[in-house]
């Protein structure tokens, strides 16, 4: 997909990131919001934690009872290994299978330290570097005698710089899966990269813990090497075939994908 077609694929694009939406409606105080989002604003900013400066954060999303004793346990450790800003409060975030729900709780979270513009024009250059790389690995592989669509490189491998572009966040969910006593995700924390719009880029399932901690802290652009980012899954928006997926500007299919 060439860069002029790219804004057109992405009708939703024109959804500015929170800080810019704020500068563009001038809005500075409470008193400049319609009545409807100061109604909306009394709701929802009541919970302190919630005004603080957000980094990672570590939601709970299950509450059932039987859930509790397992979560105990991971806050116990989280406490030990540091500082983590863990979200545990059934009144407000048993989500569910609908953990995204967060965003419309904590819409800051959909923040860049970008503006708009610049967002979309590293998401465009790493693309386009992206789509370039696909076609030189096809052409090379052609000349030595292999077939590019049995024996090239797999689509994503050409497509992390474009991934890693369009993360505006990070977040730790604790879900029902992770909270379950026996199963194949019990204890596995759910890490989820997230774009400006909160759609998941890619997820992976830590094997526990401890493994997921060691990570929260460390910049995005140092985990390209590391099973978490290289195997974790493509979110569905950015599967083959979806609207930030490849064949980018061709047609194709999704592919079906494993639960997370």
């Amino acid at each position: 997909m060439n860069s002029e077609d790219f804004r057109i694929r992405s009708p939703d694009l024109f959804l500015l990131p929170y800080e810019d939406q704020k500068k563009q409606r001038r809005v500075s105080k409470v008193s400049d919001l319609t009545p409807q989002e100061r109604e909306l604003l009394s709701r929802v900013c009541h919970v302190s934690a919630e005004r603080q400066p957000l980094g990672r954060i570590w939601l709970r999303t299950c509450y059932q009872p039987s859930s509790d004793v397992a979560f105990s346990e991971i806050e116990a450790w989280l406490k030990v290994k540091g500082n983590y800003s863990i979200f545990n409060d059934a009144s407000l975030y048993d989500f569910g299978a609908n953990w995204e729900k967060v965003f419309l709780r904590i819409p800051q979270l959909l923040e860049s330290y970008q503006s708009a513009e610049e967002y979309e024009e590293s998401a465009k250059e790493a693309l386009e570097a992206g789509i370039e790389a696909e076609a030189e690995d096809a052409e090379q592989a052609e000349a030595d005698g292999y077939d590019p669509e049995e024996d090239g490189l797999p689509w994503p491998c050409f497509f992390g710089d474009y991934h890693m572009a369009r993360i505006v966040g990070r977040i730790y969910i604790v879900d029902a899966k992770t909270l379950a006593s026996e199963g194949r995700h019990a204890g596995k924390v759910l890490a989820v990269w997230y774009d400006e719009c909160g759609r998941v880029i890619r997820s992976y399932r830590h094997n526990n813990v401890d493994d997921a901690a060691c990570y929260v802290y460390l910049d995005d652009c140092y985990l390209t090497e590391h099973g978490c980012w290289a195997n974790a899954k493509i979110g569905k928006e950015y599967e083959w075939g979806a609207p930030f997926g490849p064949p980018y500007g061709e047609s194709g299919e999704s592919e079906e994908e494993d639960d997370d």
